[in-house]
């Protein structure tokens, strides 16, 4: 795979843009064998410890504050999964849709806090914990409830980043319709 000037991605492949919140990296796929390219600023670094402090420290204090009995229903990793599925999703459309160019949001939030505050082991943890009380069907639920309310969490984050998007839109070009009026 190729890169042009403009980091668009060529040679007969769909054009998709790279990341806008990081350098531009080799193909770590390339036959050199080398991966080179510029390694994680410390800037970067220090926001994505900085989100997952934060979202660890989220975790544990709904953990806290809801606590499951063993053999019941996690309902404080299932709200937790759930909402950090829409938040991520949000996320992703307000960074390359709405907001400016930066450097540090989706790092900040998506990798840190996001990654720190959704839990794929505690969910697994809490499925194993039913089955060994002898609750196979609440852990099916859960496991497959998780399932569909991340993505119906997924796709009403992306929904509202766009709807987001798209008010912005229809205010520039009414801004800039009556701002033409008036000239």
């Amino acid at each position: 795979m190729r890169r042009d000037d403009t980091d668009q991605v060529v040679d007969g492949e769909q054009t998709m843009p790279l990341d806008p919140d990081i350098d531009q990296l080799p193909d770590p796929f390339a036959s050199s064998g080398t991966r080179g390219g510029n390694p994680p600023r410390p800037r970067i670094l220090a926001a994505i410890a900085i989100g997952g402090f934060v979202g660890g420290l989220a975790r544990y204090g709904l953990g806290l504050a809801f606590p499951a009995a063993h053999g019941t229903f996690p309902a404080a990793t299932f709200a937790i999964n759930v909402s950090g599925s829409f938040i991520l999703a949000l996320l992703i459309v307000l960074v390359l849709e709405v907001w400016s160019p930066t450097t540090y949001v989706r790092p900040l939030i998506g990798t840190g806090f996001c990654g720190a505050y959704t839990t794929f082991s505690t969910w697994m943890v809490g499925v194993d914990q039913l089955v060994s009380a002898h609750r196979p069907a609440t852990a099916a639920w859960y496991l497959v409830g998780s399932l569909i309310a991340g993505l119906a969490a997924t796709s009403l984050g992306l929904t509202c980043g766009r709807a987001v998007a798209a008010h912005r839109r229809r205010r520039a070009q009414t801004a800039a319709a009556t701002e033409g009026a008036s000239a």
